[in-house]
């Protein structure tokens, strides 16, 4: 089913990259106006197996990558592969499934962030998600602050991009990599942020499972302690 849903985007997808093409703005208007609703339906949907949550997931990465240009756009789709970061990560028997009642944000510009979001980046800990290929999935404002970047500018990237490769080779991946197998690691260690304050800093990795329990990434959450600045 939610293939069948990503395939019918991309293929309304394509006919609108042809409307716009020929300038055709009833053809436009006409898969536009099919474009949003099949969006929310693909966000509303309930994975059942650790595959669709991947596809899932990776939809709206996608959307927030091709879009990359536009804040809001971007903002829009990581705040929903937030909502459904989280909706997966409860330990639940299976999917967690959407009440009924419950008021679903809609899509337009500069909608409100889930409560989820607001919580974690609530957090004084810095907060990041990575899947099984190293690449981020999640990240909270504390975290993007720590490197004067945004939460958008990690969605998708390679954890290589944001550190050097023997901190990455040395520290990062042979502790990622234990806790892909399953296992639940803190150590600490000293890092400056991109303004050259120096914190120690404790990290705690715990694995990211599905609703199969299947391993899906890695969620690290990181505890900073202030020490002294950077000297030249």
């Amino acid at each position: 089913m939610l293939s069948a849903l990503i395939q019918k985007f991309d293929k309304l997808g394509n006919e609108l990259l042809l409307a716009v093409r020929r300038g055709d703005e009833d053809e436009i208007n006409r898969v536009d106006a099919q474009l949003q609703p099949l969006t929310r339906r693909i966000f509303e949907f309930e994975a059942s197996d650790y595959n669709e949550i991947m596809a899932q997931i990776a939809f709206f990465n996608r959307l927030a990558m091709k879009n990359c240009e536009d804040d809001s756009s971007v903002r829009r789709y990581t705040a929903m592969m937030s909502t459904l970061f989280v909706r997966y990560l409860e330990p639940k028997d299976g999917p967690k499934p959407v009440a009924a009642k419950r008021e679903l944000p809609p899509l337009f510009e500069g909608y409100d962030p889930s409560l989820q979001e607001l919580v974690l980046d609530s957090l004084e800990e810095r907060v990041a998600a990575f899947d099984l290929d190293y690449r981020y999935i999640y990240c909270n404002q504390r975290n993007a602050e720590f490197h004067n970047k945004r939460p958008s500018d990690f969605i998708g990237k390679h954890l290589l991009d944001m550190i050097d490769q023997k901190r990455f080779l040395t520290r990062a991946k042979p502790r990622i990599d234990q806790c892909f197998g399953g296992a639940r690691i803190s150590y600490t260690y000293e890092a400056a942020d991109a303004h050259g304050r120096l914190f120690e800093i404790n990290c705690r990795m715990t694995p990211l499972t599905g609703p199969d329990q299947a391993i899906a990434g890695a969620v690290l959450i990181l505890n900073m302690q202030p020490m002294f600045a950077r000297t030249a």
